[in-house]
């Protein structure tokens, strides 16, 4: 029962946290750190219940484990400072794997870090397939790799959470790092790519993760049986 309650309330958090990240580009910090306030809640009780130090031995390890791997990520601009935050408050919720999942990785949050990458995997390959009519005008791997990127619309159609990052009008793209949300430079159609944020396959990676497991351990799993 404690499993599913701490399972619950971090399920909450999280999509909130999905929810403002979404509307407001931006992971408060009072997000995370009800994630790791409700770890150390939930591992004193245990402790407490138990008569034992190793929940809270458990507890210190995952989080410096998750904090090794994810500031040096997000100091270095490979993800957002604040999903490597939410990272570490996932591990504090749960240091250990829940028991009854696959998971080869002893900290928790490494299987939610994983099962969170390849979900985004996920949208550049929608993204390709929904571009293969446009694979007969490739003539470049720069154009090639932007069918992985987006998708081509109206200028005038662009949404707040979508980012301009070239011209199609002649299949030619402008790949920019500076694109802003929401806005288009001129008029026609321009390729777009919709900025989701990493907190989101994070929060869909949680909930796989808790009540299954890990996509690369049960493919190692597999592997060593077949």
């Amino acid at each position: 029962m404690e499993h599913y309650v701490k399972l619950a309330l971090a399920l909450i958090l999280l999509i909130h946290a999905s929810i403002l990240d979404w509307r407001y580009r931006e992971i408060r910090d009072s997000s995370w750190l009800a994630l790791v306030a409700l770890g150390v809640v939930f591992t004193l009780l245990e402790s407490i219940s138990t008569g034992s130090a190793s929940p809270a031995v458990s507890l210190l390890i995952s989080l410096a484990v998750t904090a090794a791997l994810t500031l040096p990520l997000a100091y270095f601009g490979l993800m957002g400072g604040g999903d490597a935050v939410i990272l570490i408050g996932i591990a504090a919720v749960f240091p250990e794997p829940p028991p009854g999942v696959v998971s080869l990785f002893p900290v928790f949050s490494l299987s939610v870090f994983t099962n969170a990458i390849l979900l985004s995997l996920l949208l550049p390959i929608y993204f390709f397939l929904r571009n293969l009519p446009h694979l007969r005008r490739v003539r470049s791997p720069a154009e090639l790799y932007a069918l992985f990127l987006g998708y081509r619309k109206p200028a005038s159609a662009i949404k707040p959470y979508e980012a301009v990052y070239g011209s199609g009008g002649e299949f030619r793209f402008l790949l920019r790092t500076d694109a802003e949300l929401g806005k288009a430079e001129g008029e026609g159609e321009v390729w777009v790519t919709p900025a989701v944020p990493f907190v989101i396959p994070i929060t869909i990676a949680f909930l796989l993760s808790a009540l299954c497991g890990d996509v690369v351990s049960a493919l190692i799993l597999f592997l060593r049986g077949s």
